[in-house]
């Protein structure tokens, strides 16, 4: 076997691992107890030995849906854990979730290890993922160098672990954002895609939507990153054009099991992303994607988004796009997407589509150089840009030219 080097980040071979199976002679060792009254499941404290916790990891690595990929940035750090090992370091506990196997009532302090042994093939790994995967890049070392000494001293290693058994899936989504807090936090973005995961199952046609684990960016219409689509359609909820904060994900958490659950959510977030890319579509379309740069604008920044695509598919369009998609149905000028959905229908070509857009890039660069927090204030004009736009009450209504301009009067009285 070819020694893994600690910068590899891909996943290591399991093949040397999933044969290493718990049996009824184990020293596994039940300690304590614990209810976790706030996601209802029991935590035991347990020790065993890095053999075993490396039998236990093998299939852990490959059902977590929501584990995140091999951080590479904290390759130094896990190169030193890997020496301090083979010196006796004792690791801090690694926390595991054992989904509803049976009754959480029925799993005791005295039949903990039994039912691990019988459903170890559910453990999820909830915090001690780079660590996992250190152990298991220096086991396959020492096997690679043929130091049994040195094996036997590491799986003989004690280590505790502790296992949340009876947990379910809001309880694991809520652990594993609480328990991030180590040398490699998780990003906010795959936080984000951890809560609202459902939603990326959802099939909408000539629609791709990316995630953070996916290592790829949007490059052609009908390509948004998830975390996008997830902050637009929270800003339609909430009413709110402001993007998600790690508050806000641990807050959401409280109503995250409603909205998966409901069909209704689902259906309603489909819409809402049809509705979005409709409008995108149709808008580079008008502009014959047109693209404009520093000189065509004669601005000395640089450009907010070289085409219609490059700005409709940022995160400050469509919070911007949701929030005011939200008003509107709640003073009641429109009822539902179809409305707006007819409304783009009625945007029609011709020459002013492009001066819309080398506008509203010009007006962009202004809020860039007046602006204190531009993200936010971005968020604000697109937002009133869409009211105007989409309004039928209003003076703007379908008339690209006059939202971007009547947008930025109402943006410029907000921040007054």
């Amino acid at each position: 076997m070819t020694p893994l080097q600690t910068s590899q980040i891909s996943s290591p071979p399991l093949t040397n691992l999933t044969h290493l199976r718990l049996t009824a002679q184990t020293p596994m060792k039940a300690l304590a107890l614990t209810h976790d009254s706030r996601i209802n499941a029991s935590n035991f404290l347990l020790e065993v030995t890095i053999e075993e916790y490396l039998g236990l990891a093998g299939k852990a690595l490959e059902r977590n849906e929501y584990q995140r990929r091999r951080v590479k940035s904290a390759s130094s750090v896990y190169a030193l854990l890997k020496e301090d090992l083979l010196k006796g370091c004792i690791m801090p506990p690694i926390v595991l979730g054992l989904p509803l196997v049976k009754k959480a009532s029925a799993i005791t302090l005295k039949n903990i290890c039994e039912v691990i042994q019988k459903t170890a093939d559910n453990l999820l790994i909830l915090d001690g993922l780079q660590r996992t995967y250190t152990l298991i890049d220096l086991r396959n070392e020492l096997v690679s160098t043929k130091d049994e000494n040195a094996l036997k001293r590491l799986h003989s290693l004690p280590l505790r672990i502790e296992v949340y058994a009876g947990i379910n899936r809001i309880g694991i989504l809520y652990r594993m954002l609480t328990l991030n807090t180590g040398q490699t936090p998780m990003s906010l973005r795959q936080q984000i895609e951890m809560l609202y995961i459902d939603f990326a199952k959802i099939p909408i046609d000539g629609v791709k939507v990316i995630k953070e684990a996916d290592d790829d960016a949007p490059q052609k219409l009908g390509e948004y990153t998830f975390r996008s689509v997830i902050e637009g359609f929270n800003a339609y909820l909430e009413r709110n054009e402001l993007p998600l904060d790690r508050f806000d994900i641990l807050e959401n958490i409280k109503s995250l099991e409603k909205l998966s659950t409901e069909n209704q959510d689902a259906t309603l977030f489909e819409d809402f992303v049809k509705t979005y890319d409709k409008f995108v579509k149709h808008f580079a379309m008008l502009t014959g994607e047109q693209a404009f740069d520093s000189d065509d604008l004669e601005i000395s920044g640089q450009v907010f988004g070289k085409d219609a695509r490059r700005v409709f598919t940022k995160s400050q369009a469509i919070t911007g796009f949701g929030s005011a998609v939200g008003k509107l149905r709640d003073r009641k000028v429109i009822s539902h997407f179809d409305d707006i959905v007819k409304g783009i229908s009625k945007l029609k070509p011709n020459k002013d589509a492009k001066g819309a857009l080398k506008n509203l890039l010009k007006t962009m660069e202004q809020i860039r150089l007046s602006s204190k927090k531009i993200g936010n204030s971005q968020r604000l004009y697109f937002h009133f840009f869409f009211r105007e736009l989409f309004n039928p009450d209003g003076d703007s209504y379908l008339d690209l030219n006059e939202a971007v301009s009547n947008a930025y009067q109402k943006y410029l009285v907000q921040m007054s």
